[in-house]
């Protein structure tokens, strides 16, 4: 149940408490919450289990600034299988999930010396002329660039930025594509939060199983399961996912497809486990 504020109005984005706690330097989320002040829309912090920000119509987003994308992902096992548990169960619970990668836009790539470089400061010399502060990541290039497009594989969305007001903005203007989308669907025009899934019987099991096929979310593994009835079925049918499923097109059932018959390698690892 969620609950309204004093004047009866029940909050249209739900923001998780440790990204507004001890924060040094402004992030998207931070500016996002003085924008949603400015315009009077409510908004709500708690501790989430899943997410760093939910918006109606089932938008739920984890942020990540470029350094912290690439220290969990090219860091510590550790990290990896945080950053791998963070990504899997927002595609398993929510509808539309959402990566937001602060600063990904601004990174410049260095494909001779494998590196990328953050800039962390600018100051204007002259007209037109800029002294960039930069920190250097020891990454290749490839690398990154392919770690996000595996990320994007599995069906979340990646959204880049260009710094931390940029993302603000994004997130705004993400939040009005919910609020009418939820109107348009006669939905519940607030965030709903939810805890991971526990696979408890045979449903959540089915559930979990197709929903770790490439852009196969929970919602679309539900679809597939109420059509085909069981997994079995849905892979022995995916040649007719495009033509059943609403939302499913041919690219996303190649990608599958690539998964469910690509014969495995032993050296053929993810880059997320």
């Amino acid at each position: 149940m969620v609950q309204a504020d004093l004047f009866g109005r029940t909050p249209e984005v739900i923001i998780d408490i440790h990204e507004v706690k001890n924060r040094a330097r402004d992030t998207s989320i931070t500016i996002l919450m003085r924008l949603l002040q400015k315009n009077n829309i409510p908004y709500r912090i708690e501790k989430l289990e899943i997410g760093d920000i939910l918006l109606p119509s089932e938008y739920a987003i984890e942020r990540k600034t470029v350094k912290d994308f690439c220290s969990s992902l090219f860091g510590t096992k550790n990290g990896k299988l945080r950053l791998y548990d963070q990504l899997q169960a927002l595609l398993q619970t929510y509808e539309k999930p959402i990566l937001l990668l602060e600063g990904g836009l601004a990174i410049r790539r260095d494909p001779i010396n494998k590196a990328i470089y953050v800039p962390i400061g600018r100051r204007k010399i002259k007209e037109r002329i800029w002294s960039v502060l930069e920190e250097e990541i020891r990454i290749n290039p490839k690398a990154f660039d392919a770690a996000i497009q595996e990320i994007e594989n599995k069906g979340i969305e990646v959204i880049q930025t260009y710094d931390a007001y940029h993302g603000a903005l994004i997130l705004l203007n993400l939040l009005k594509k919910a609020k009418k989308e939820a109107k348009e669907r006669r939905k519940r025009a607030y965030p709903i939060v939810r805890s991971k899934p526990k696979l408890k019987g045979i449903k959540d099991q089915q559930l979990f199983f197709l929903s770790g096929l490439p852009g196969i979310s929970i919602a679309r593994a539900k679809k597939l399961l109420e059509t085909y009835k069981t997994p079995f079925n849905a892979i022995m049918k995916i040649k007719r996912w495009d033509v059943d499923i609403g939302g499913i097109g041919t690219n996303l059932m190649e990608k599958v497809q690539k998964v469910l018959f690509t014969e495995y390698k032993e050296d053929n690892k993810s880059k997320l486990k």
